[in-house]
């Protein structure tokens, strides 16, 4: 009986046994595929940048329109790194006098007409993009003097500008910006560029958007991007000094300052080697 039993066992074994097999063969199954693809192509944006708040950036927009903004001069031309905008230093109506000793005079700050119909007013300041291509964003922003205050044939001879308290201010995330102040500087009539910002050892995307200097802030409580305190005031940021000892002759003194974003173009690409030539 023992001998039965375990030969019984056995006999039921192998009948379980094959009875599975060929459900494991029908549990396999086969799959055919075939991978289509997503497609983006990027273009550098050669179009114009609108000119903003340099306290509120990416706030609202400030109106282009020459009437309405007779302060600043924006930048008709578009392209992927470009000064977008700056402002013209007003000072106040000066007294022709004698005096042994230079002369000096702050700068009004600049009233701005926004988009929407408000009015702010603001420290005199630059306003720069850079939305190239590419992980190479290093540049350097610099102001010069390139042609003295003139009247006619009569000139301030020797007449300087001079620039404090800068406040870099920005539409990007702090993390893809610098928190380095731009520099105080003098401008001379000798034309020489003076730096203001320096950009030049960014790496990644440090540098890239749309930034602003504002030279004195409209309050002390100015804060900017990243939360730094203003350094000083519009009204006491941007002074003319004028040498004592020479002859002024009545009438409006008009000088020429222009700004510059200056950057070593990027190598371009090499040709695909599989791509003619035309």
């Amino acid at each position: 009986m023992k001998f039965k039993t375990l030969c019984s066992v056995a006999v039921v074994a192998a009948i379980t046994t094959g009875a599975l097999a060929p459900m494991a063969a029908n549990a396999e199954t086969e799959a055919k595929s075939l991978v289509g693809h997503g497609e983006v192509t990027y273009e550098e944006d050669n179009g114009k940048n609108e000119p903003g708040d340099p306290e509120i950036p990416g706030g609202t927009n400030v109106d282009p329109d020459k009437d309405k903004n007779p302060d600043i001069e924006i930048n008709p031309d578009g392209g992927p790194i470009t000064i977008d905008v700056v402002s013209n230093v007003i000072f106040p109506n000066q007294k022709i006098g004698v005096s042994p000793v230079a002369t000096t005079a702050k700068a009004k700050p600049v009233t701005l007409t926004l988009t929407d119909g408000t009015t702010v007013t603001r420290g005199n300041y630059v306003q720069w993009t850079d939305k190239r291509a590419g992980n190479d964003h290093k540049y350097q922003i610099k102001a010069a003097m390139t042609k003295q205050f003139t009247n006619g044939s009569n000139k301030l001879e020797n007449a300087t500008i001079s620039y404090a308290n800068g406040f870099l201010n920005s539409n990007m995330p702090a993390a893809n910006w610098s928190a380095a102040r731009p520099e105080a500087f003098v401008l001379t009539q000798d034309g020489e560029s003076k730096l203001v910002y320096d950009n030049s050892v960014s790496t990644g995307a440090q540098g890239l958007g749309t930034f602003y200097t504002e030279f004195g802030t409209s309050t002390a409580d100015a804060k900017n991007t990243l939360e730094e305190s203003s350094t000083g005031l519009a009204e006491d940021s941007v002074e003319l000094t004028v040498p004592a000892g020479q002859s002024i002759v009545k009438g409006k003194y008009v000088a020429d300052i222009t700004w510059s974003i200056e950057y070593t173009p990027a190598p371009a690409t090499p040709a695909d080697p599989e791509t003619p030539a035309e």
